[in-house]
């Protein structure tokens, strides 16, 4: 039954289907009021997609589920980056404009793993870092001034090659380093499937249906039955059956 109105019903698979997690926690909230809806409970949590274990998930640097601490954590970790850098450096995602921002990228800018084991001279770790969360692979220009007298950006091919590939290391130690630790490994599996593996298909039950008027000596298998249902409550539905599989008098 809906909350606060005992009235309204709906079936089992249409109520059983959707964001689970989503049902499941509305059901929570309103078993404290009401006892009733332990039964609602119950059934979500059976109807809960089974979860995806971490050896099915692939997470890539710039996926923008991951929370911004754990980034902040990979950063300091690989780079080694002193206490002041620690104490005054951020990482922030903005959800209105879908981008990374590494705060004061440039407050740390003359260690050895910034400027030569996963930077250049010419873009420190903390700027590839931050291309690499926004999916976009760092150039190099440099900068002449033309017939006219005005600046024109000219792309350093290999200055850009040598950042990229730093960039790219960079890349692979996030994928190396992001499910070794067993805590940091367990919440995000969680969060990923509260996120990402919610959604249950509707499966469509006729069973309920009662066939008035229909013709005594046609049998309808359960297949038939249950595409009928989907024809009368899904709201578009294509029939792909075989050949022979009872189309006609669905």
């Amino acid at each position: 039954p809906e909350y606060g109105n005992p009235n309204n019903w709906q079936t089992a698979d249409e109520y059983l289907s959707g964001n689970i997690r989503e049902k499941l926690a509305l059901a929570e909230q309103f078993a404290v009021e009401d006892s009733s809806f332990e039964e609602n409970i119950e059934a979500l949590k059976k109807a809960l997609p089974k979860e995806i274990p971490t050896e099915d998930i692939v997470v890539r640097l710039g996926a923008t589920w991951i929370p911004e601490h754990y980034i902040k954590e990979f950063m300091f970790d690989l780079l080694d980056s002193s206490y002041d850098a620690r104490q005054y450096m951020n990482v922030h995602y903005s959800n209105l404009t879908g981008e990374w921002n590494i705060e004061r990228k440039y407050y740390d800018r003359n260690s050895v793993p910034v400027t030569s084991t996963y930077g250049t001279n010419r873009a420190n770790a903390y700027r590839l870092l931050e291309d690499a969360l926004n999916l976009r692979d760092t150039k190099i220009f440099d900068y002449v001034l033309d017939n006219e007298g005005k600046k024109k950006a000219i792309l350093n091919k290999q200055a850009t090659a040598i950042a990229q590939a730093k960039q790219e290391s960079i890349r692979n130690a996030f994928e190396d380093w992001i499910w070794k630790d067993l805590n940091r490994r367990e919440d995000l599996t969680k969060l990923y499937n509260e996120k990402f593996n919610s959604i249950r298909l509707r499966e469509y039950d006729g069973s309920n249906i009662s066939f008035l008027g229909m013709n005594p000596e046609i049998k309808l298998r359960e297949h038939q039955v249950n595409a009928i249902a989907r024809i009368l409550y899904g709201g578009n539905t294509l029939l792909a059956h075989e050949v022979g599989a009872g189309k006609t008098f669905e």
